[in-house]
């Protein structure tokens, strides 16, 4: 039974860095798991890197927020970096966009930040 169970930890301990690679390539446009995407989809659209920006949430939600937005924990990348937005209300008007920007922490009030691809 122990002998088992280090084997399917073995595995998996391999097979996540090869998964984890391919799907950060996937959806974030690179291999390297572990560092920030290179871009996010995020709501049906492409959010490219806008470099670095300092501050806190709530100076980022008195420059984003549109009526009725709030800020929003969205999900997780592969290497396990957290993603933010000020994200739309559950129901935006059809041609509205979810959010803006989207922001990755780096600690000590450092964000890097991915700016919608294309406009609204």
């Amino acid at each position: 039974m122990v002998v088992i169970a280090l084997v399917v930890l073995i595995s998996l301990g391999v097979a996540y860095p090869v998964i984890a690679a391919g799907l950060s390539r996937r959806d974030y446009g690179t291999f390297a798991f572990w560092k920030l995407p290179n871009r996010i989809d995020y709501c049906g659209r492409r959010y490219d890197d806008g470099g670095p920006q300092r501050g806190s949430p709530a100076l980022f939600e008195s420059h984003d927020t549109a009526r009725g937005a709030h800020w929003s924990f969205l999900s997780w990348t592969f290497g396990g970096r957290s993603i933010y937005a000020d994200v739309a209300p559950l129901s935006p008007p059809r041609n509205a966009v979810c959010t803006m920007v989207l922001y990755v922490p780096l600690g000590g009030g450092d964000w890097e930040t991915y700016v919608l691809s294309g406009g609204p």
